[in-house]
């Protein structure tokens, strides 16, 4: 049975996403919707001496349409920003006990040259993947044919992988305009990820969570992840029928 989750590439993502892709089969990065400067699409939190701060990858935005979708983002090379990220995480890591693997799984993908901030954030993901052992596959949505509402195009996206069941963070989420009840129709099981953020030593208190996983990394090293690929913490929620989706059974979008 294939275990699917959708989720936007982010840059340098946290820990809770990185337990996601870790509990599934296939990973399909959600490429193809809206970039947002608002999201974690180009920044995330990293922990310094003084607290949180965000950590912000530049984009071309000056003569870009409003709206882009995230494959079409940009990379801005008008200063270095690379070496900058590189000397901030290291001020603020050099004295963790796995700084030394994590500089050198990151070094490599910031001086790769990548254009487009997808490529340099999923190369990131990738390693960090590499690093504690998750296999998880990787396929991009805008490789995948996939249109309609929210809930058409998770549907066309985890039938496109062979996904029987989709795991997701935000079931129950009135936030999220997903129909589950569409999705179980279309003969996929739903499966909500349950997350417990790992409490770890951290070279200052109290305990700072929902960084970028290079924090948890550079802390506790590979071994320390183990628990985050449990599957047996995601509960099928919703149990989809044996048939094949059905458009005309909609619910109108």
């Amino acid at each position: 049975m294939t275990i699917a989750c959708l989720h936007q590439p982010n840059f340098l993502p946290w820990t809770k996403l990185i337990s996601k892709i870790a509990a599934s089969d296939v990973w399909i990065v959600y490429d193809s919707v809206q970039y947002t400067k608002t999201e974690f699409h180009s920044r995330q939190l990293i922990n310094t001496r003084q607290g949180p701060m965000l950590l912000s990858v530049p984009v071309l935005r000056a003569g870009k349409p409003r709206f882009q979708t995230l494959a079409d983002v940009e990379l801005c090379d008008d200063h270095n920003w690379r070496a900058a990220h590189l000397r901030q995480l290291t001020e603020h890591y050099r004295r963790t006990p796995y700084w030394s693997e994590v500089y050198a799984l990151l070094e490599p993908v910031y001086y790769a040259g990548h254009r487009h901030l997808v490529d340099f954030n999923l190369d990131l993901a990738q390693a960090i993947m590499r690093y504690v052992g998750v296999r998880t596959t990787v396929v991009r949505a805008s490789s995948l044919p996939h249109h309609g509402d929210r809930t058409d195009r998770l549907i066309q996206l985890n039938q496109a992988v062979g996904a029987e069941v989709h795991l997701t963070g935000t079931y129950n989420n009135d936030r999220v305009d997903i129909d589950w009840d569409r999705v179980a129709q279309a003969g996929i099981s739903v499966c909500a990820h349950q997350f417990t953020h790992p409490v770890y030593p951290q070279p200052s208190e109290p305990f700072v969570a929902n960084l970028s996983i290079v924090d948890m990394l550079s802390n506790c090293g590979p071994d320390a992840f183990d628990q985050l690929a449990q599957r047996r913490r995601n509960p099928v929620v919703l149990t989809g029928a044996p048939r094949r989706y059905d458009r005309s059974a909609q619910s109108p979008a």
